[in-house]
């Protein structure tokens, strides 16, 4: 499929998501194409909100899907809603992170963060959850994150114990969040979540880091949030310089752009707003099955020294330290990946990891 073709359906997805297709516009559709889009963009629920006030006729298989996706939906928010309720009655300072973002949609698993720098809160957490806990690997142990199944094993809830971070690199940040954070009522339940300008900050940190796609429900996201009256980009912008990710922030807000731009015909942020965050270097994405897939290896590198300089500059020697393992992280899931023949390499990268993990915890 084409670069154009392969744009039709986000593009026709994020304008119905956005009000600003018709029925026209629906009309002689792939609804197998616009169906699969939209579940792998977690979007399905907002569209279908759309298509029915529009009163669109979708076929059978589209209803039961749509169908589906509200019962995962449902099945997720009453977890989160257990969890909630235990933090608040163990007095756990917490937030959820991205859990509301796509609302009514909602992603695949739960994160969780938690001030207290310990796993013996999960217990608390957990109470009146039934769950099983997720085997650690060498980065949820580095990074302070315990996960468990939950929800009948259907979903993953990940607990962030005070540090973010591929390596548990932002040992300060969760703290600075939850003091941030602002109740909001959704679903008819009251959560802590963190403020807009965090999650931007959030989005700089992580869409472009860990991931090297872009999915519609993070573009409806942002678009969202940019929009607001009084956002204040200073402190956004800010933080980011003194996380190092400032470079993550500006890419990702490009992609964002390039992906509005081509779907509306009109720009996300305002000319001299866009100025000042421009990262023209980045290079550009395009969308391949139905999500926006940009040059991740043109951004990582950046993000990666950016957070190495930012650490240096503020002496925080233990960031350091642990941003220093990421080759040999790098460099051992290379050498499992290339095959056999590098399993030697792989287990000599492994034992250097481990042994300087344990001296840096």
């Amino acid at each position: 499929m084409t670069g154009a073709l392969e744009m039709t359906y986000p593009a026709l997805t994020l304008r119905m998501c956005l009000g600003e297709a018709g029925s026209s516009d629906v009309a002689g559709a792939d609804w197998a194409e616009l169906l699969r889009v939209a579940r792998r963009n977690y979007v399905l629920l907002r569209l279908a909100a759309r298509l029915e006030e529009l009163g669109a006729r979708a076929p059978a298989y589209f209803s039961e899907a749509v169908e589906e996706e509200r019962r995962r939906a449902s099945a997720i928010f009453g977890v989160v809603r257990g969890v909630g309720r235990a933090c608040e009655a163990g007095g756990v300072e917490h937030l959820f992170a991205k859990s509301f973002q796509h609302y009514p949609d909602m992603g695949g698993d739960i994160d969780l963060y938690v001030a207290r720098r310990t796993s013996s809160v999960d217990e608390a957490v957990l109470a009146g959850t039934p769950a099983s806990p997720v085997r650690k690997d060498f980065r949820s142990l580095m990074s302070g994150v315990t996960a468990y199944r939950v929800g009948g094993g259907e979903f993953v809830l990940e607990i962030f114990h005070g540090r973010l971070g591929v390596l548990g690199e932002h040992g300060a940040l969760v703290g600075q969040l939850i003091r941030n954070a602002e109740r909001a009522r959704v679903g008819g339940g009251e959560f802590l979540l963190p403020s807009p300008e965090d999650l931007l900050v959030l989005h700089g940190m992580q869409r472009v880091y860990r991931h090297g796609f872009i999915r519609l429900c993070d573009v409806l996201s942002t678009a969202s949030l940019v929009g607001r009256a009084g956002l204040d980009w200073d402190y956004v912008l800010r933080t980011s310089e003194q996380l190092g990710t400032a470079y993550g922030l500006r890419s990702y807000l490009t992609y964002v752009g390039q992906i509005y731009r081509e779907a509306l015909g009109r720009e996300l942020l305002p000319a001299g707003l866009r100025a000042r965050l421009a990262a023209d270097d980045c290079g550009r994405g395009e969308f391949r099955n139905g999500v926006f897939v940009f040059p991740r290896g043109r951004v990582v590198g950046r993000v990666y020294l950016g957070k190495v300089r930012a650490a240096v500059r503020a002496g925080n020697w233990g960031s350091v330290s642990r941003l220093s393992l990421m080759p040999l992280v790098a460099a051992a899931a290379l050498a499992r990946k290339v095959g056999t023949r590098a399993a030697a390499a792989a287990t000599l990268a492994d034992s250097l990891i481990d042994t300087s993990a344990y001296l840096i915890r």
